[in-house]
């Protein structure tokens, strides 16, 4: 991403100009000559791109998943409505796109990222945003693999609760993708496919407030359940640490992104905020406060009884 001087002092279109006053043009202008790809466009994928989009219009946005809208996703992603339900979400994504932000370069991966097509997903990128669901853990192998062969960042956040979570790997340490979720180096895809995540691995926060039942039937497997409150606060996590991946070399006195193996989250249930550096220790203290509490009757009951956890799965 090389912006020249003479681009830099040109004239901010006023789609971003009030963006100006929290970061200044030359910021701007690296956002602008970006190139993203976002791998997943759920509820947290695509959210953030668009917020993205809004925020940097970059040159170009690559956008992989072959998954369609179904009325489940209408709780937490506003594009998902009876217009688009059945039409795949990339679609959707470019068609939305492409009306915000005209100018920018909308390629589209409508099989998802497949070993066939992750290096031409991740050449040339910027930024790389890991937002597969979690039990592919074939997709997150593959993709953080390019993302180190290219020498490109790997974002990857989820919402959880009412609050988010978010770290990032460098394509040089050995804080890897497979390291923090407990894969062997050498491990195939096709064996990546069949292992089940471990959330004490990569969901180093647990909201106090949880059920329990909820919680002892994520960690059995059961898909964890989703509120467009933690969406958007993924929003906000991943897009602020979007931008200080894309403008570093702006050195502009901003902090560094968070990178494994710290985490940074926030809750708004909570009212906290901040980085994480031992995850898994970080997880099991959070599970037994979560579990004290349920057990002396502190925390609000949810439902996710037995039909409706089928029903996700």
């Amino acid at each position: 991403m090389n912006v020249s001087s003479s681009t830099r002092h040109e004239a901010i279109p006023p789609e971003y100009r009030r963006n100006l006053g929290f970061w200044r043009r030359s910021e701007q202008e690296l956002m602008r000559e970006s190139v993203i790809a976002v791998a997943g466009a759920g509820g947290d994928g695509f959210d953030l791109a668009m917020a993205i989009v809004m925020m940097a219009g970059p040159k170009e946005i690559r956008i992989a998943d072959p998954e369609t809208f179904v009325p489940e996703n209408s709780n937490r992603v506003a594009w998902a409505h009876t217009d688009t339900y059945q039409r795949l979400k990339v679609d959707v994504l470019r068609e939305d796109i492409t009306k915000i932000r005209p100018g920018t370069n909308v390629v589209t991966f409508r099989d998802g990222v497949t070993i066939d097509n992750v290096d031409q997903f991740v050449a040339g990128a910027d930024l790389v945003l890991d937002e597969s669901e979690l039990r592919y853990l074939h997709v997150g192998t593959a993709l953080a693999r390019a993302a180190r062969r290219h020498g490109v960042p790997n974002l990857l956040v989820m919402n959880i609760g009412f609050g988010a979570i978010a770290t990032s790997f460098e394509p040089n340490s050995r804080h890897t993708f497979e390291r923090m979720m407990g894969l062997p180096t050498d491990i195939t895809l096709d064996e990546a496919a069949t292992r089940t995540v471990n959330l004490a691995r990569c969901v180093p926060y647990v909201p106090p407030y949880a059920d329990l039942a909820t919680f002892q039937a994520a960690m059995a497997g059961a898909p964890l359940p989703s509120v467009v409150q933690g969406v958007k606060a993924a929003v906000s996590l991943g897009a602020t640490e979007a931008f200080l991946h894309l403008t570093r070399a702006d050195q502009n006195r901003r902090r560094s992104p968070v990178f494994a193996p710290r985490w940074a989250y926030t809750d708004a249930m909570t009212l906290t905020s901040g980085r994480i550096r031992f995850a898994r220790g970080r997880h099991w203290a959070g599970a037994a406060a979560l579990a004290g509490r349920s057990l002396l009757g502190w925390n609000p009951r949810a439902s996710y009884a037995s039909e409706e956890t089928r029903r996700r799965g």
